[in-house]
């Protein structure tokens, strides 16, 4: 027969595994696969974007009212507890964001693939960059795409154009276009190089035919459009400086109730 102790014992351990599931549970936090790694069930609100854009500064003004010059993080912030939509504060998410710099920009896309409950990802760039210079943001930008695209209905995006109130800001629509063409630039690119990469086709060990990854669609013989996305994308001028990001913010609450 099985001893006191031992019954003691597995009642104890069933106790303990019993309450880290429901601890895990309700903190929106649930394993996903064997390597240890969990999906983010929370309503969530994303800030991204290029090194000094204001990526911070906007997180700050969002979570404490306050503003502050921008700074370099080295490490997402978040905010557990962030009350969506502003304007009620009736409803609580996570926000989080992330540094812009090319090498740590894995986080992001870590949590971009282990998030289900996505509400929109603001995209945050200076307005007064010439957009001939927008390349390496819509590299980072198109990158962005490949994750949020390969959900059902993507992930809805504004393109929040800060810093607008310099007399050397570009309106929100030449960013748009000019980050359009940018990444119609990279799309054809990266197809150039797959195919002289593979020399045409690729087969596997057997000999059958493999298909090549898509990059994009082009779609149109326009190029590269943002409406040809499943996700929508929406770019807006704002500035953090100067505390008007009221339409931001009215971007946001509209994610809450979609």
């Amino acid at each position: 027969m099985v001893s006191n102790a031992v019954l003691v014992a597995i009642i104890l351990l069933l106790i303990t595994t019993a309450f880290f599931t429901i601890r895990t549970t309700s903190s929106g936090l649930i394993p996903v696969n064997h390597s240890g790694k969990s999906t983010n069930r929370q309503p969530t609100f994303i800030i991204a974007g290029p090194s000094e854009s204001g990526k911070t500064s906007l997180f700050t003004l969002l979570t404490s009212d306050s503003v502050r010059p921008s700074v370099t993080s080295l490490e997402p912030n978040t905010a557990p507890d962030f009350k969506i939509p502003i304007a009620t504060k009736t409803f609580s998410g996570r926000l989080i964001e992330f540094p812009g710099h090319l090498k740590l920009r894995n986080k992001l896309f870590e949590t971009l693939q282990n998030s289900s409950n996505i509400k929109g990802l603001i995209f945050v760039v200076d307005a007064t960059v010439d957009p001939k210079e927008l390349t390496s943001t819509a590299e980072f930008l198109f990158e962005i795409l490949q994750v949020t695209e390969r959900f059902p209905n993507g992930v809805d995006i504004l393109i929040a154009c800060n810093k607008s109130e310099s007399f050397t800001a570009r309106p929100p629509l030449k960013i748009r276009s000019a980050l359009e063409k940018e990444i119609e630039k990279i799309i054809i690119r990266r197809q150039k190089s797959l195919e002289t990469v593979n020399g045409g086709e690729k087969t596997d060990e057997d000999g059958n035919l493999q298909e090549e990854p898509q990059v994009f669609n082009l779609g149109s013989k326009d190029g590269f459009k943002f409406e040809s996305l499943e996700g929508n994308i929406d770019s807006v001028e704002g500035s953090v400086m100067k505390r008007n990001i009221d339409k931001w913010e009215c971007w946001m609450d509209e994610r809450t109730v979609n």
